[in-house]
């Protein structure tokens, strides 16, 4: 009995190891395809070069667990007519609403706050009007002021509608 409980135990140890390499991998790929199909770029950065370029920054807010924001990723923004759009338009960073890393903007500094399951960034708090939903994202002008908050999953088309 002590030999089939060895064997046993071995089986699952294995089987966890793949399923945590499979999903590991799985998320690195999504994140290098995000990459490699966006010309995404920090906040910071899309601040600097809108005052370069004076064009509008486009926000996405995510979170790593949502959803719709990878199916986002995976349909409209890997659209080559949507890159084209965005990169001839507007200065497009991502920001994590659940990263715990301090930013400067506007003047301000805004850090993560703890609450909930994961806590959230109080600089998606502000720019989402206190009502956080993923995916949301913010047009903002070159001076960052709040042109307009779309929220939810959008197609191309549906996308193109809001920031036209």
């Amino acid at each position: 009995m002590t030999r089939i409980k060895l064997i046993s135990f071995t089986l699952l140890a294995f089987a966890s190891i793949g399923l945590y390499s499979c999903v590991n991998s799985a998320e690195a790929k999504d994140a290098v395809f995000v990459n490699a199909t966006s010309n995404w770029s920090s906040l910071e950065e899309a601040i600097s070069s809108s005052k370069q370029n004076d064009k509008k920054i486009l926000l996405d807010i995510y979170t790593d667990w949502c959803k719709w924001c990878k199916v986002m990723d995976q349909k409209t923004f890997a659209d080559k007519e949507m890159q084209s759009f965005l990169k001839e338009n507007y200065n497009t960073a991502k920001f994590n609403a659940e990263s715990k890393e301090a930013i400067h903007f506007d003047g301000k500094e805004y850090t993560w706050v703890p609450g909930g399951r994961k806590g959230i960034h109080s600089l998606a708090m502000k720019l989402l009007n206190n009502s956080p939903s993923y995916p949301s994202f913010v047009v903002l002008d070159s001076d960052l002021k709040i042109i307009k908050v779309i929220k939810g999953y959008k197609t191309v088309e549906q996308f193109k509608l809001e920031l036209i």
